[in-house]
C-alpha cells in the first residue's frame, strides 16, 4: 500500500468514525478539521508546511463550498490527495487538480519555510513547483 493509498483510506475511515461517533450525525467540518490534522500528522518532516497547506485546503476549499456540512466532496479529496502527492514528492500521482493559485499558495509557503525544512524536501518541492510554473 502505498502513501497514498493510506492516507485515502484514513480519509474514508475518518469519515465513517464521524457519522458513527455522532449517533449519525454527520458533520462535514468536523471530519474535514480531522483529515486536515491527519494530513499534518502524515508529513511530520516538513511540519509547519503541512499545517498551511492543511489549514490552506481546509479554509479554501472546504469551509468555501457551497455545502460544507457534507465535506469532503470527491473534488477536495482529489486536492488533498494532490497535496499529499507534492508532500511526498510523488509525480507518479495526477495532480492536475491543483490550480496556478494553489501551486503560487505552494511556493510562498515553502518558501516562508525554507530554512527549517530538510534539504531534500525542499529540493524535491521547489523543482515541482518550478516544472508547474510557479517560480
Amino acid at each position: 500500500m502505498t502513501t497514498i493509498e493510506k492516507f485515502l483510506a484514513d480519509i474514508q475511515k475518518t469519515v465513517k468514525f464521524d457519522r458513527a461517533n455522532n449517533g449519525g450525525h454527520y458533520d462535514g467540518k468536523r471530519a474535514c478539521t480531522q483529515i486536515a490534522k491527519l494530513f499534518e500528522n502524515n508529513n511530520r518532516n516538513i511540519q509547519n508546511v503541512a499545517r498551511q497547506i492543511a489549514d490552506y485546503w481546509l479554509n479554501t476549499y472546504v469551509m468555501g463550498s457551497a455545502d460544507p456540512m457534507n465535506e469532503p466532496s470527491e473534488e477536495n479529496i482529489a486536492r488533498i490527495k494532490a497535496f499529499q502527492a507534492f508532500a511526498d514528492n510523488d509525480e507518479s500521482e495526477d495532480i492536475s487538480i491543483l490550480s496556478a493559485d494553489d501551486w503560487e499558495t505552494l511556493r510562498d509557503f515553502v518558501n516562508y519555510e525554507a530554512e527549517d525544512l530538510p534539504l531534500d524536501a525542499l529540493q524535491n518541492m521547489m523543482g515541482m513547483i518550478l516544472d508547474h510554473g510557479a517560480l
